[in-house]
């Protein structure tokens, strides 16, 4: 248990640099200048299957509903099979999404630490 807390306080030991120096941390200076806009074409931008599929998977669902309320049974089954299919789609960009960055994450560790390392090594 000591070794996982112990990994914890490390992992976390930046923020408590950052504010024992009277900086914001990165995170929320982002967060208090970005507002719904921005930060939904910063999304957009970062992984842009999500909403891209979230969108497909609305318009299946529209085009179902309406083929349902209309009667058209084997239109409406296909379109709730493509929605499943859609909804598949999205999880799928979820997560390919947050496992990108966060190898992106550990990269910028990694040459944070290289870089705070060397003047310590010369």
């Amino acid at each position: 248990m000591s070794n996982a807390q112990n990994e914890n306080e490390t992992a976390l030991e930046w923020i408590n640099l950052k504010k024992s120096k009277g900086k914001k941390p990165d995170y929320i200076i982002k967060a208090e200048s970005e507002d719904i806009g921005n930060k939904f074409v910063r999304k957009f931008k970062e992984n842009p299957f999500v909403p891209i599929g979230a969108l497909v998977t609305v318009g299946f669902l529209s085009i179902g509903l309406k083929s349902m309320y209309d009667g058209n049974r084997m239109r409406s089954q296909m379109m709730m099979r493509g929605r499943i299919a859609a909804q598949g789609f999205t999880v799928i960009a979820i997560l390919g999404g947050l496992f990108y960055q966060g190898m992106k994450a550990l990269d910028d560790a990694e040459k944070n630490q290289v870089e705070t390392l060397e003047p310590v090594l010369k």
